[in-house]
Formats: structure tokens, C-alpha cells, sequence
């Protein structure tokens, strides 16, 4: 269990659209990986960015799928 506490309109969409602009990158070709992206979770608000996501249970199989991922770049 985790709580967060940021100022109203700050969430993942809000960082995520802030990296967007900051670096260049378009959302399209952005990933987000999280445990929390149902709806209610804190990480639902990437989704509703329309960005690809995949849902992992706990920090080693976050390390787990972004070494599939960059595996699969090379």
C-alpha cells in the first residue's frame, strides 16, 4: 500500500506531458510500465493518455520487462 500526495492535476499524465514537452519526445512513442494503471490506480492517468502500457506486479519484474524490452531493441 502506498499513498501519494501532489497538488490537484499533478499525476502521471501531468509528468508524462511535461517529459513530452521537455524532451521532444512524442507521447506516441512513449511506454509505461506500472502496477497501478486499473482505474483509481495512480498510474491510470498514463493510460488515458492513450500511451502503451503493461502492468507489472512489483519492482523486479519492472526490471525483468524492461530487460525483455531493451533485448528486443538490440
Amino acid at each position: 500500500m502506498s499513498i501519494d500526495i501532489t497538488g490537484e492535476g499533478v499525476d502521471k499524465a501531468y509528468g508524462l506531458i511535461r517529459l513530452r514537452d521537455e524532451s521532444g519526445i512524442p507521447l506516441d512513442a512513449m511506454m509505461f510500465i506500472g502496477d497501478a494503471i486499473f482505474p483509481g490506480g495512480n498510474g491510470h492517468p498514463a493510460k488515458t493518455l492513450g500511451l502503451d502500457t503493461i502492468c507489472v506486479r512489483d519492482p523486479l519484474e519492472t526490471l525483468a520487462v524492461i530487460a525483455s524490452i531493451i533485448t528486443c531493441l538490440k
